[in-house]
């Protein structure tokens, strides 16, 4: 056992005065291609990633979930109570209560258990902290007390439905499925209810991935994320469609001349992100760096040009649009850079070829600082038991 685990099953036995059952393991994700695409039933491909949450468990055969994260206050949650609880709005206590009353509600069981985690996975910067914290909690209901037989896209599922109902985040389904099903996946959102997840291997070994966080405040950009779907829909509703996936490229020309440019230029994006993951689908499948990398570029042009959250109006300094013009620069226009989630403000996605890693890096650290450049890995699993402490 690596002497990073020790050190957690160990912050475990010293808070708990127990010994430990199981260490369990589960990454953050991030948006490889399909930016803003899922909200519309569009296609998407996501990567779970080396950052992680490591949780040291034990069942205490109650009903009582004591949490404990490194660095932050005890959760405490009885499961004899489910019911949405506002004061838990934006809290972790709110998504444990949240998966568990998913779980519960679609015919599995959940019980009470003692957990210590430590967390490498860093908070705003779009790899989807509380989606990797969602599927932790779920997968330890599903081996502690269903034996495993809980379906990978119903974990999904619950972290969603917690994330929506009781954490108080209208999120779509990317981020968990993402963290959930491991590797590199295309899903595709046609049914929304349903979604098609297709798992692809990363075939270039010296193409390395490079998280960028801008930082920037996130929480007075609620109304931004909102007027992209918004944008969307208005232009789906206009050629009689709920959802832009139900209509096609050419009927949105048929009815360019009722839209405003906004609601035009996003649903452009639209169109053409989807085309731009199935090209890139294939670019993996054919060991293609140069169309894969061209693509993720096309990415980061169609959301400055057409989707614009690529900045806060016009606020380019601390920008992920300035970081990715900081990163082109640094490699000199070789590799690949996009934005990572959301979008104004956070994070962005490089993918860089290994002769420009080292001062691409370098150079990047000495804007954002050391902290806030990452070198990533693709994660080859979804939440996972690394040691069975019993035995």
């Amino acid at each position: 056992m690596e002497e990073y685990i020790e050190e957690v099953v160990t912050l475990f036995e010293h808070f708990y005065s127990q010994k430990a059952d199981y260490v369990m393991t589960c990454g953050g994700r991030f948006e490889v291609l399909g930016n803003h695409t899922d909200h519309n039933h569009g296609l998407c491909i996501a990567s779970a990633c080396d950052l992680q949450i490591v949780a040291v468990v034990k069942s205490n055969k109650s009903k009582v979930v004591n949490l404990k994260s490194k660095g932050f206050d005890m959760n405490e949650v009885n499961l004899e109570d489910l019911e949405i609880k506002i004061e838990e709005t934006g809290s972790s206590n709110g998504l444990i209560r949240g998966v568990a009353a998913y779980l519960v509600n679609h015919g599995y069981k959940v019980g009470g258990f003692d957990a210590y985690t430590v967390s490498t996975v860093f908070k705003g910067a779009g790899v989807s902290s509380s989606a990797a914290f969602e599927l932790l909690v779920g997968y330890i209901f599903n081996v502690l007390y269903n034996e495993g037989k809980i379906p990978t896209l119903v974990l999904c599922k619950a972290g969603q439905y917690a994330e929506n109902e009781y954490f108080g985040k209208k999120s779509g389904l990317l981020d968990q499925i993402g963290v959930g099903y491991g590797g590199i996946v295309k899903i595709d959102f046609k049914d929304i209810e349903n979604p098609v997840v297709e798992q692809v291997d990363y075939p270039f070994t010296d193409l390395h991935f490079l998280l960028i966080n801008t930082g920037g405040d996130h929480s007075q950009l609620s109304d931004l994320y909102s007027s992209i779907p918004s944008d969307m829909y208005r232009a789906a509703n206009e050629m009689k469609q709920r959802f832009l996936r139900d209509a096609s490229k050419e009927e949105l020309e048929e009815v360019k001349s009722s839209l405003d440019d906004m609601a035009y230029n996003r649903a452009v994006h639209f169109y053409t992100e989807n085309e731009r993951v199935s090209k890139a689908i294939e670019a993996l499948k054919n060991k293609d760096e140069e169309t894969f990398l061209r693509m993720i570029n096309e990415s980061r042009v169609s959301s400055t040009k057409y989707l614009k959250n690529m900045m806060v109006e016009d606020k380019y300094e601390g920008s992920p649009l300035q970081a990715c013009d900081l990163l082109m620069e640094a490699t000199e226009n070789h590799g690949a850079v996009k934005i990572n989630g959301g979008g104004f403000a956070g994070s962005v996605i490089a993918v860089i070829p290994d002769a420009y890693l080292k001062v691409a890096m370098s150079k990047m650290s000495k804007v954002y600082g050391k902290d806030n450049v990452k070198e990533i890995y693709v994660r080859p699993t979804g939440p996972v038991t690394m040691y069975d402490l019993r035995k």
